[in-house]
């Protein structure tokens, strides 16, 4: 740009030199000089400023480039990442068949180790719910779930109950039938199921509803037992209720006489005894005979009625026996004790008075909270107190399987004792400190463990009482 202002410079002064000739002439050259002079300026400042668009221009051009490059290298790494993907997915195509059948194969193999769970599981959580339970109208019938699951903590599972009547309550079934449903059968089905509501171990059982009905003639009651009925309360329990129903025409049979709540009754319950003991003696020196044994010391129910003044046997209700069947989850069999023993009574009896209708009454359960412990050392069969649970269980099981045999069902059934009591809570307790170093008390099991406190002996009246609806 001055290399332009010098040439113009020079050219006006050539101009000056060669054609002025006068001052007007000078002055016109010196104003177009002037003139050139800003059109110069003008141009420079012009082409400096494009000079510095162009340099932005190209600042910007080179970032823009950058980030091309930055965008092309992602977009190459995402389609590398899917390509690496496709090729995955064609060699699981590829392999799908194969795939498949190992998962097939695991699938079942794992179904038959479910199946074969499930069936363990079934087998060692056992239900011994009786077959059926007589109830009476107005009276609250309670099942509890402690006496009829095989289980050291049956509250550990869920226990799921169905049936049209009643209500399922944490500990227990509970139902006070209505007069509508008199004469009329329900069903309740009892089922133990995981924490996913899987089945376990299910079964089912009838509620047959009667009531006290005062018989045409007297009824000749005779109940036999141990000690469960030597102090006669549970006979006076269920006589008072079916008196307090209405139904006074019974008269009990026995050699032992008993009150308890006003009520005195007549029975055989002796302390210590069992199936054998009526058979052949209680085993003393010398023997105590049988109130069975004739003058020849033979089992002769129709001389047991005579000699007393008894015209006849009715009902027999026999609740035996907690002594003889020691042991931890004992197994039993109708060719030896006590059913050995059970049978020739339950024979003769029905050989003498055919008649009469005998009901097997089941055993309730042990204390659940240290009884047996209180009185039984490690050294003796009893000790065992979930163990000795179990062996009631299977007793029970036997005395309802042989009422079901076909040549006893027609005048024998089963009542099962032990779903009605509440062994949790009507056993004797006292108040045992938590610990040596403890003033804190808990509630301790005592007497032996097997006899009910008077609370519990109400609920196997409670039983009596409901059988005697039931069979009128």
């Amino acid at each position: 740009m001055k290399k332009i202002l010098i040439m113009l410079v020079s050219l006006v002064f050539t101009f000056a030199l060669v054609g002025c000739s006068s001052e007007d002439q000078y002055a016109l050259l010196s104003e177009e000089l002037d003139g050139v002079k800003e059109s110069v300026f003008a141009l420079e400042e012009s082409l400096a400023a494009s000079e510095t668009e162009s340099a932005a221009l190209s600042t910007e051009v080179d970032a823009l480039n950058s980030e091309l490059d930055g965008l092309q290298t992602e977009l190459q790494n995402q389609i590398d990442v899917l390509e690496a993907e496709i090729a995955e997915l064609e060699l699981d195509i590829l392999n799908s068949g194969y795939a498949n059948q190992e998962q097939q194969t695991l699938i079942t193999s794992l179904q038959a180790q479910i199946t074969d769970i499930s069936e363990e599981l079934a087998q060692n959580i056992n239900i011994f719910l009786a077959k059926e339970y007589y109830l009476a109208v107005g009276d609250t019938f309670q099942l509890f779930y402690r006496s009829v699951i095989q289980a050291v903590d049956p509250y550990h599972y869920y226990i799921k109950l169905t049936g049209t009547k009643g209500y399922a309550y944490p500990r227990y079934f509970e139902w006070a039938p209505a007069a509508t449903d008199y004469g009329k059968t329900f069903t309740l089905k009892m089922s133990i199921c995981d924490d996913n509501g899987n089945v376990i171990s299910e079964k089912t059982t009838n509620l047959i509803v009667s009531m006290a009905v005062n018989p045409a003639t007297t009824k000749n009651v005779l109940c036999i037992g141990d000690s469960l009925t030597s102090n006669g309360y549970w006979v006076a329990q269920g006589i008072k209720k079916y008196n307090t129903a209405g139904a006074t025409n019974i008269v009990t049979l026995g050699t032992v006489t008993s009150t308890y709540n006003g009520v005195t009754i007549k029975h055989e319950g002796h302390g210590g005894w069992q199936w054998s003991s009526y058979v052949t003696g209680y085993a003393t020196t010398p023997v105590t005979p049988s109130p069975f044994w004739n003058a020849s010391n033979q089992l002769d129910f129709q001389y047991y009625c005579t000699s007393h003044g008894y015209s006849s046997i009715d009902e027999a209700f026999i609740l035996m026996t907690w002594n003889g069947i020691g042991g931890s989850f004992r197994e039993f069999s109708f060719a030896s004790e006590p059913f050995l023993s059970a049978k020739t009574l339950i024979d003769k009896l029905h050989a003498d008075y055919s008649n009469a209708k005998i009901t097997l009454m089941g055993i309730p359960l042990p204390s659940m909270n240290g009884g047996l412990s209180a009185y039984y050392t490690l050294d003796k069969s009893y000790a065992d107190n979930y163990g000795q649970m179990v062996t009631a269980m299977k007793y029970n099981l036997f005395l309802e399987e042989f009422c079901d045999l076909p040549a006893y069902s027609t005048f024998m059934r089963y009542v099962d004792v032990k779903g009605q009591f509440d062994s949790e809570y009507n056993m004797p307790t006292t108040p045992k400190a938590v610990n040596t170093e403890s003033t804190t008390t808990e509630p301790i099991g005592t007497s032996m463990g097997m006899h009910p406190n008077t609370d519990g002996y109400e609920q196997i009246g409670d039983a009596f009482y409901r059988a005697l609806c039931n069979h009128n």
